[in-house]
């Protein structure tokens, strides 16, 4: 944290609640060092020291949801590492920087709240990432741990994708055997295939009181060359695009280097001020992304990468190989996990709000649909900005979400069903015992009177019923159900005297519409079926090609992607492709099958409908007879009466 110091006369204060700003164009950020995490030099069992997380500083992380820029500045103690973090931030306060001979920075400190960039990458496109810089303790304390150290300097390493290392202008053999342990990571680091792992590399060669050369990169390899030709040859395989900066000293008197939080610019030598804007600029310029092999880092995977790798850290005094790429499988995961129970307990939350509304149950399915279609939209797009990893992976989480939802709404689909069965199946009762029931009462005076007032009665049924129902499936297969059961006992009822044949004809009639509506009951729960899982469809295309687009540029982004990787994206991308229309084809075949069993149900029901109307042509054929006899009949007894008469 800022300590504040007595003032002297001759220090000039600029210092104020807004804090000491440096200007000359950069960017002034608000916000206070926190520690991230500290060095306990004894654990609980006292056999040797253990790294500390803050979790206060964790829980600030955890809540980034854009792409990671980490700068880590590391070096030796009281040479200003924590004044040029400050600058970083466009100000001379904020990391203690103190006055005393040893250092003050204990552990690493990080800048809170991690602020935004906008900024344009290679590709053209812009996009906003967060930028935390993280100060850590000076690493050649004379009283610090020696272990610690190299931990410190592994540490800060792995997490960053920025590395600016702070040293004495005059380059010497302890910097060199620092910066090729960078390059021999075997001992401490197995790195990934493929994608980018160690960070951009910044040099900062502090109080360069020679000639300026004309390339610092140049005369900084040239100097290690001297000392070591292995580090100098590691360095330019590894860190090919590396920059090194020379600062001069700041010209100020030794009591305002003694104070340099509270300095203004203006007292600063101009030529210091150039070169450290220069500096600053070039970093932001082309600051890099924190990456897991195709995919950035966030918050969440920000800090259980951490974690994991300060765990590993504690298990050991000295330093142990760490898995970089079994980490990285590891965040993955967990991210994945993460990712899968926010976007369930979201479409949860969402569908329930819905659905525990007063008078929003029933509900018609379109609308059920709709309101799934747009939850689960919104869904998506929190689960596909988060999740991680390659296209297969991203591909198999989807499908998890996918189940863990689709069982979600399963549920709701059963309630909305039991909901629209009741409610209809009431509106079904009240009418038929209106129009029906009443007909069929014992009472002369409320009995149906002939056939014809049932056929009535029961058209009246129908109409009212398919007005006031609420229109789906289970409205349907309550009408269909009325067919097969109330129907026939009705029929069997009014046509009990004589009128068989009647009977017959309305019994096949009604048989066949019974199995026009299951017909058309299944026919709407398979169209609602794949109108839904087109539109899932759709939308999972969409944000999968995004996220599959958002991966490519990642690759492209990595100066390490080597075709390999390349190749095998596009491998695993043409196979997610496939896999998914496979899946989709397998539906479609099952929705064949469906159309083939509807096929013939309807060709029983042309059966049967022809065979009523048959029936029907019969009894009407019939009656034509019956009617010519009663009219032979009728006037073979009018002449039997003339006759009568006569005589």
């Amino acid at each position: 944290m800022t300590q504040s110091s007595p003032l002297n006369n001759i220090i000039s204060d600029e210092s104020t609640e807004q804090g000491n700003r440096f200007g000359k164009g950069i960017e002034f950020r608000e916000g206070s060092p926190i520690q991230l995490l500290s060095y306990s030099e004894k654990s609980e069992n006292e056999k040797f020291g253990q790294i500390l997380l803050n979790p206060e500083a964790l829980n600030i992380l955890r809540e980034i949801n854009e792409p990671l820029a980490i700068i880590s500045v590391i070096g030796s103690f009281r040479r200003g590492k924590s004044w040029f973090a400050n600058v970083l931030h466009g100000r001379h306060d904020g990391f203690d920087l103190g006055a005393n001979v040893e250092g003050c920075t204990r552990g690493i400190y990080m800048w809170s709240p991690p602020f935004k960039l906008t900024s344009e990458q290679p590709n053209g496109k812009t996009i906003q990432k967060r930028v935390l810089v993280l100060d850590s303790e000076g690493i050649d304390d004379p009283s610090q741990d020696e272990n610690w150290a190299t931990k410190l300097f592994i540490l800060c390493l792995v997490i960053s994708s920025t590395f600016v290392y702070n040293i004495n202008g005059v380059v010497g053999r302890e910097h060199i055997g620092k910066l090729h342990l960078m390059t021999d990571l075997s001992n401490f680091i197995k790195e990934p295939e493929y994608g980018d792992f160690l960070p951009r590399l910044v040099i900062l060669l502090r109080d360069f009181n020679l000639e300026t050369p004309d390339s610092f990169k140049d005369y900084f390899l040239k100097q290690m060359n001297h000392i070591n030709t292995d580090a100098a040859a590691a360095i330019r395989r590894f860190f090919c695009d590396f920059d090194v900066y020379g600062l001069s000293q700041p010209g100020c008197r030794k009591k305002l280097l003694q104070h340099m939080e509270n300095v203004k610019t203006d007292d600063l030598d101009e030529e210091f001020v150039e070169e450290v804007v220069k500096a600053v600029k070039s970093i932001y310029s082309q600051l890099p992304l924190k990456y897991i092999g195709s995919s950035t880092m966030q918050g969440i995977s920000f800090v259980k990468f951490l974690e994991n790798i300060v765990e590993r850290m504690n298990i050991s005094e000295t330093s142990i190989l760490l898995s970089i790429p079994s980490e990285y499988e590891f965040i993955v995961q967990f991210v994945a996990q993460e990712a899968i129970k926010e976007s369930v307990e979201k479409y949860k939350e969402r569908m329930n709000t819905l659905i525990n509304e007063e008078g929003k149950l029933p509900m018609l399915w379109e609308e059920f649909e709709r309101m799934h279609h747009e939850y689960i939209s919104e869904v998506n797009k929190i689960f596909f900005a988060k999740i991680i990893g390659r296209p297969t992976q991203i591909s198999n989480f989807a499908v998890q979400l996918n189940k863990e939802m689709f069982k979600f709404k399963e549920e709701l689909m059963e309630k909305n069903s039991k909901e629209l069965t009741i409610y209809n199946e009431n509106i079904a009762k009240v009418l038929w015992e209106k129009y029906i029931g009443i007909g069929l009462n014992d009472n002369e005076n409320k009995s149906f009177k002939d056939i014809e007032e049932f056929q009535e009665a029961l058209g009246l049924f129908e109409s009212d019923y398919n007005e006031s129902m609420k229109k789906s499936p289970e409205a349907t297969k309550i009408f269909a159900s009325y067919k097969k059961n109330q129907y026939p006992l009705a029929i069997n009822h009014v046509t009990q005297v004589g009128a068989t044949s009647t009977a017959e004809t309305m019994y096949a009639k009604e048989e066949a519409d019974r199995l026009r509506l299951e017909t058309e009951a299944r026919e709407e729960i398979l169209r609602l079926e794949i109108e839904a899982l087109k539109r899932e469809r759709d939308a999972y295309e969409t944000n999968a090609n995004k996220k599959i687009l958002e991966l490519q540029t990642n690759i492209e982004q990595q100066k390490k992607s080597q075709e390999e990787m390349r190749q095998r994206f596009i491998k695993e991308k043409d196979c997610t492709i496939e896999e998914y229309k496979y899946k989709f084809e397998e539906i479609e075949k099952m929705n064949e099958d469906n159309k083939k069993i509807i096929t013939e149900y309807r060709d029983k029901i042309d059966i049967l409908t022809l065979g009523s109307n048959q029936l029907e042509a019969e009894i009407i054929q019939l009656r034509i007879e019956i009617q010519k006899k009663e009219k032979l009949l009728n006037n073979g007894n009018n002449k039997r009466k003339l006759s009568c008469i006569f005589i």
